[in-house]
């Protein structure tokens, strides 16, 4: 595939932009309380997390919902605090988003709800190169669906074969790429910046 036929890089976020979050082995502290990682460990398989990034829960319901069923002494706002301080951005990615950005309009193709998707965003300090963000909560669609990948394409306004799409999780690039579109599991920074060597797009 030519250099010159690619126009689009799209990454998922969590796993890849930036780390998975409530996994800390030293739990969190929010003033004088303490909660152990293990208080969180379901927020994100439960079923109240699927129909918040389907857009179907606001924030504020999804993270409600889940502190009181788990009688969690916790508000919203303080969640969100203990989130957002828990989200790593990974190493090299910002500078490497950089560079594409020179040559590529990047997006990102992430299953996510409207804040924890801003959260993200914001932590991993890419704001300023991406052209679009393109969230489940906006396509009311996850991956690994074709509906979400179709309606990723026309969010962008592209065909497959002119966009690399970047994900951590396997069965998210086979989805891709049974669209036609150029795909790369991610496992590192260095190991993605080969991939897209062996592309000729850098």
């Amino acid at each position: 595939m030519s250099a010159n036929t690619f126009k689009w890089i799209l990454f998922d976020v969590t796993g890849v932009i930036v780390n998975r979050s409530l996994t800390n082995l030293e739990g969190y502290t929010v003033g004088s309380r303490f909660f152990a990682m293990g208080e969180f460990e379901d927020i994100f398989t439960s079923k109240n997390y699927i129909s918040y990034m389907k857009g179907a829960l606001s924030h504020e319901q999804f993270v409600g919902r889940f502190l009181a069923k788990k009688r969690l002494d916790l508000s919203v706002a303080e969640f969100d605090e203990i989130l957002k301080k828990d989200i790593i951005p990974t190493d090299g990615m910002k500078a490497l988003i950089e560079r594409l950005s020179k040559k590529y309009k990047i997006a990102l193709a992430t299953n996510e709800g409207k804040m924890i998707a801003k959260y993200k965003v914001e932590s991993s300090g890419i704001l300023p190169f991406l052209s679009k963000v393109v969230a489940s909560y906006l396509l009311r669609e996850v991956k690994p669906t074709i509906a979400f990948y179709k309606k990723m394409l026309h969010a962008v306004n592209t065909l497959p074969e002119e966009c690399i799409f970047i994900d951590d999780r396997i069965e998210n690039i086979y989805a891709a790429k049974s669209l036609g579109i150029e795909s790369i599991q991610f496992i590192n920074v260095p190991l993605l910046e080969a991939d897209l060597v062996k592309l000729l797009i850098m």
